[in-house]
């Protein structure tokens, strides 16, 4: 069982990662799409993450575990991309959909009973 503690590590963590590597995406981007694409992700998990500091995350119940264990995963595939350089089009959509379970992790956990 998560506790709200694992919740907002999981959120800060993925936001971390997305935005330490930020600048050397940016590099990397051939086009102003694929640049703001990767402003667009940081900017979304660093929301997530502000909105996670400032909610309890203390719901429970199967759905908050299964979007926890989702967040997890998300934040793991995003750690994998950068270790292992994949393309930045596949670094950029591995961060949004990372950026997407952060925020399904934040709105279950966040619901009040």
């Amino acid at each position: 069982m998560s506790t709200p503690k694992d919740r907002l590590f999981e959120v800060y963590e993925t936001y971390r990662i997305a935005k330490l590597h930020r600048a050397a995406d940016w590099k990397d981007a051939k086009t102003l799409g694929e640049a703001k694409k990767i402003q667009r992700n940081v900017d979304a998990l660093e929301t997530t993450f502000l909105k996670a500091a400032a909610a309890e995350l203390n719901a429970k119940g199967d759905a908050i575990e299964q979007a926890y264990q989702a967040a997890k995963s998300a934040r793991q595939s995003v750690e994998k991309a950068y270790k292992d350089a994949q393309k930045l089009a596949d670094r950029i959509r591995t961060v949004s959909d990372a950026a997407k379970s952060m925020a399904t992790l934040v709105k279950k956990a966040s619901e009040k009973v």
